[in-house]
């Protein structure tokens, strides 16, 4: 039988803790052993550490005597812990889903080509204590190579619902920890990594749950586009640069067209910014394309801008609203345009995670 370590940092969430390392042990056809590290909480986790230490000779708990945040914390598991055949890293708000760690484990058996696999995540509120998930015995699933995996990073951000991912804890040695550099990217960086010598799984089932609340991390970190086109920027270069990326066919490449990509919309962002006479986020945009992609300077779409700036915020949103309008596009609205970051994100009972449609790259 596979054995799998699940490390589980928990700062503040001994009412989630329970659920969470619950849904760990109660996984079937595997030897799983659980480490709580309490990062100096300041509630009743050691309290329910205890509890669960003492109800199951599989769980540990350490407690800091000096938080360590939470990439020190996964890491002091991770590389420091861990040392079975598979290992996981989970938040302790968020859970597994019944059966996912026999699946993740039976295609990486199976393909020892394989570094990581990652299955669908389901999005669970704040006082959700209960999600029926059906446990798949023979789970769909793909074997996506590594350019594929990170030409996908480039082009869309992060493919990986994080508590979803279950590494060979061998290649998590030998790639080693998390890295602080990358604070709000640090997992779609070690993915990429991953990617950069193994292949990767990708299950189309549901294989974890993904608590999204008012304090964890993907709301107090969320920012507007060019915060979030900024770090996933830097998180490719990184590993373009420190990874052997330059050995990935095509990686150049994909960095190039995130440029470009990045650079139109910042021009794009910049031109609402104007309108709404917002100075400050226009130079920001303009600085941002320049930084990234330099030869779109002087190009039509600065052009392009530079006219509609000598028209004035007023003339240069009535202008656009009667193109719109003259094209049968969507009514025009004032007001910040943050794209995807506007969308509604985090409603219970949405699955994310990227699942390749056949013939897609």
């Amino acid at each position: 039988m596979s054995s799998v370590d699940v490390v589980v940092p928990c700062y503040n969430y001994a009412h989630y803790l329970k659920f969470c390392v619950d849904s760990v042990l109660s996984q079937r056809d595997v030897s799983v052993r659980v480490l709580i590290i309490d990062d100096k909480s300041k509630d009743g986790t050691p309290d329910v550490c205890r509890e669960l230490a003492d109800r199951d000779p599989r769980v540990t708990f350490r407690r800091h005597e000096v938080n360590q945040g939470l990439i020190g914390t996964a890491n002091e598991g991770l590389i420091g812990w861990a040392a079975a055949d598979y290992t996981v890293l989970l938040s302790a708000d968020d859970a597994l889903t019944p059966g996912s760690l026999a699946r993740a484990v039976a295609v990486m058996n199976a393909h020892p080509e394989v570094g990581m696999t990652y299955g669908m995540s389901l999005i669970i509120n704040e006082g959700d204590v209960h999600m029926e998930v059906v446990d798949a015995a023979k789970p769909t699933y793909q074997i996506l190579s590594g350019p594929q995996f990170i030409r996908r990073s480039c082009e869309a951000g992060n493919p990986v619902p994080s508590p979803a991912a279950v590494v060979r804890t061998s290649v998590q040695h030998e790639l080693g920890g998390y890295s602080p550099k990358m604070r709000h990217t640090s997992d779609m960086e070690m993915w990429m990594r991953i990617a950069t010598r193994y292949s990767i799984g990708a299950i189309r089932e549901t294989q974890a749950l993904y608590r999204v609340h008012s304090s964890n991390m993907h709301l107090t970190y969320q920012q507007p586009v060019l915060g979030d086109r900024n770090e996933r920027m830097e998180t490719c270069l990184h590993v373009f640069e420190n990874w052997r990326g330059a050995e990935v066919p095509g990686f150049a490449t994909w960095m190039s067209q995130m440029r470009r990509s990045f650079g139109l919309e910042a021009y794009y962002l910049g031109g609402r910014a104007f309108e709404r006479g917002d100075e400050e986020a226009y130079r920001a945009c303009l600085a941002f394309a320049e930084k990234y992609d330099p030869a779109l300077t002087y190009s039509a779409v600065w052009w392009k801008l530079r006219a509609r700036r000598l028209l004035g915020p007023g003339l240069s949103f009535q202008l656009r609203k009667a193109v719109s309008r003259l094209r049968g596009g969507p009514e025009v609205q004032s007001g910040p345009d943050w794209t995807e970051a506007n969308l509604a994100w985090g409603q219970s009972g949405q699955e994310f995670g990227w699942w390749p449609g056949y013939g897609q790259n």
